[in-house]
This record gives C-alpha cells, sequence and structure tokens, in this order.
C-alpha cells in the first residue's frame, strides 16, 4: 500500500488558548513529524512564513482566540503560506464568537476547528499529519458551506470502488469529517477510493430532514464524479461511524430513489434504533436534537423518526457490514446487535463483527486492532479475489 503520510516535515505551531506547544509536539512525535513553535503575534508568523517560505511544513496550527479569528488580516495572510492552516478554539464559537463561516478564515483556504475541548488541537494535529506527501480534492456538492468533501483517490487508472464515508459526532455542529480523514487515507491506499463527505449538521443549519437529504445528495453526487476520477458505481460503499452510520443505512435504505445505488452498507459502532437511543439516553438528546434540529413540531416527531431511523425502514435491500467493540460506552452494542437480529428477520444479509474491545473510537483509528479486523472484511467485499 502506498502510504499517505509519507517523508520528513514539521508543524508550526502558534501557542494560544487551547493550544500548548509541548502537548503538540507530544501528538506530533507520535507521527514522526517535529513541531516548531513560534511565540509571535498570529499574523506576524503566518507573514513571516509567506515570506520565508515554508518549504517542508505539513502547515501551520494557530490558535489566536475567539475574537482572534475575526481578524481579516488573519484571512489574508493564509494564502500566502502555502501550506495548510488550521486555526484551533476549543470553545463553541456558535455561543462565544463569530460562526467559522463567517470570519473570512475558511473562504480563505483556512480551516477551523472548534468546540471539542482540551482535544481540539489534538485533531488539528491529525488533520495536517494526514495530509503529509498527497491531500485529496476537495469538491462542493451543493450550495451550502457544509455541501463538500474530501475525494481520496487510489494510485493507478482506476475504475475505483469508493466509499462514501459519513462521520459521526450525534450529528452536533462542532464534529466534522476530519474524524474520518483516517479512514479515507487507509481505503485510498488499499485501492478504494474515498468521498469523506460533510453535511449540515444539528447547529449549523442541519436536523432531520436536512441532513439526511445532504447524505443523499453527497451520494448522488458519485455520478458527476465518477468520469472524472474513474469510479465504478457498480461498487458503491455507504460508510458511517455512530450518528454517521445511521446516514449511511438511510442513504441505502432509499432503494431506487438515489441515483447512486450502493452494493454494500458498512456501519462502525452503529446507531440502528432511534427510538431506542432515544429512550436509552444515548447521546444525550441528541436524536431529539436531531429530530427538532430543522423546525419539526412535537407532533411531526413520531414520522421524522420513522423515516430517519434505520430500524423503521428496514428491510433495506443492500448488504451491509456492521462492526462493533462489546466495551463501547458511548453507543451500546446492543444498538448493532438488536438492529441486526431485526434487518435479518426481514430478509437482509448482515454480516455482524462483535470486537472483544476498542471502545468506541478505535474503529476508526487505521492504526488500531479495531479496524484491523475490518479492513479485510470490507475489502473482500469490494474487491473480491
Amino acid at each position: 500500500m502506498t502510504p499517505w503520510g509519507a517523508g520528513s516535515a514539521r508543524i508550526v505551531a502558534v501557542p494560544g488558548p487551547g493550544l500548548d506547544g509541548a502537548e503538540c509536539a507530544r501528538w506530533a512525535a507520535e507521527f514522526g513529524i517535529e513541531v516548531d513553535v513560534r511565540a509571535d503575534e498570529p499574523v506576524v508568523v503566518l507573514r513571516g512564513l509567506a515570506a520565508d517560505g515554508a518549504a517542508g511544513s505539513a502547515g501551520v496550527i494557530v490558535a489566536p482566540g475567539p475574537a482572534g479569528l475575526g481578524d481579516p488580516a488573519l484571512a489574508e495572510a493564509i494564502g500566502g503560506t502555502g501550506v495548510p492552516v488550521v486555526f484551533v478554539e476549543p470553545g463553541n464559537l456558535r455561543r462565544t464568537g463569530p460562526e467559522p463561516e463567517s470570519t473570512g478564515l475558511v473562504a480563505a483556504g483556512g480551516r477551523v476547528l472548534y468546540g471539542r475541548g482540551p482535544d481540539t488541537a489534538r485533531y488539528a494535529v491529525l488533520f495536517l499529519a494526514r495530509r503529509l506527501g498527497r491531500a485529496p480534492d476537495t469538491l462542493a456538492y451543493g450550495p451550502d458551506p457544509s455541501h463538500e468533501g474530501d475525494l481520496w483517490v487510489p494510485d493507478g487508472k482506476g475504475r475505483h470502488p469508493v466509499a462514501v464515508l459519513f462521520h459521526g459526532g450525534f450529528w452536533y455542529h462542532a464534529w466534522e469529517r476530519d474524524l474520518m480523514d483516517g479512514l479515507a487515507a487507509d481505503l485510498a491506499a488499499r485501492g478504494i477510493a474515498a468521498w469523506n463527505v460533510e453535511y449540515r449538521r444539528v447547529g449549523a443549519g442541519g436536523g432531520w430532514p436536512a441532513t439526511g437529504e445532504d447524505a443523499g445528495r453527497a451520494t448522488d453526487h458519485l455520478a458527476a464524479l465518477a468520469p472524472v476520477y474513474r469510479l465504478d458505481l457498480s461498487r458503491v460503499v455507504v460508510l458511517g461511524h455512530s450518528a454517521g452510520a445511521q446516514l449511511a443505512l438511510w442513504v441505502a435504505a432509499r432503494g431506487r430513489r438515489g441515483s447512486v445505488h450502493p452494493a454494500l452498507a458498512v456501519g462502525l459502532a452503529t446507531i440502528g434504533d432511534l427510538e431506542g437511543a432515544m429512550a436509552d439516553g444515548v447521546g444525550g438528546g441528541s436524536v431529539a436534537r436531531l429530530l427538532e434540529g430543522a423546525g419539526v413540531g412535537a407532533g411531526d416527531r413520531e414520522v421524522a423518526l420513522c423515516d430517519a431511523s434505520p430500524l423503521a425502514r428496514l428491510p433495506i435491500g443492500v448488504p451491509q457490514l456492521l462492526a462493533h467493540a462489546v466495551d463501547d460506552e458511548v453507543v451500546p452494542v446492543s444498538q448493532t446487535t438488536h438492529y441486526a437480529e431485526t434487518a435479518r428477520a426481514a430478509g437482509d444479509d448482515v454480516t455482524v463483527l462483535q470486537l472483544e474491545g476498542g471502545g468506541h473510537f478505535e474503529l476508526i483509528d487505521p492504526g488500531s486492532p479495531a479496524w484491523a479486523a475490518v479492513a479485510p472484511v470490507l475489502q473482500e467485499k469490494v474487491i473480491p479475489v
């Protein structure tokens, strides 16, 4: 497999609220990347990199604080660096500062990661590390800022099988598609193109049915990408983690209503029964927020619940591969086992990998034993020997 993170590089880190240089260096060391800590004003550092050249850098991580994110000089300084620039803010920007889309940083080519607490900077390191040497193509599939995805294409002429990736995070706005970067790069190295998509999330224009409509629209956009990137639409996989698995199964259940028809649906730590998840308090009030996020009234909640829940749409008529760790404390394994039993009883072809360990997140860590157990099974189903 061709590594997607080959070569030596460094990350330039500009400490600030939520970004400690020593912690950043420790996280980057896991990837063999050095960190150059610059204790200066963010604009000064970016302008200096633009003037001196940032060759050899994996990118820049800046934590200017909520007020600093509105500085137009930061947006102006991004382009000259020639490398990815990630801004981090551990708090909820949509409550404490400007919305990311309104700052000008995103339009200038920067990336804003926020609302993930003390680990926000760690996600910035992961984002940059996975783009070393070779970056995906970022493409729009609709008019909203969230209507975009990253397409990771394997080496070779194709036609490539392709997996549509839906990230988790309980449909909440602070969690974005960078969560799935590791799997996207790993799948591409295995010969499977990965279309890692964003969608409108709760608190950022999402909620049901808008979030589901985006998942379907992103999948159907493969019809436009296929001739350009030599994708094989007869071998489309929809793959989601946690809340994203709900979206993957929902897309697969559309049947002929979609213009692209998945050959396989993969759920990792799947939320398959929304009614059960709401009753059990999975993700707190996340299911209720999903159903109400787009203005669904209390009287329409039952209709929205039946539309959104994979369990209520059985049989979906598409082979399914489901993996879940028994020690998952975020989404209980019963969400997968109950859904799988019901799906099989309805006539669906369902393969379940019940893993002894791995918790909730190892399934999306390409270096973990959990993903090592899932990936060959997926690969065999998509690229038969």
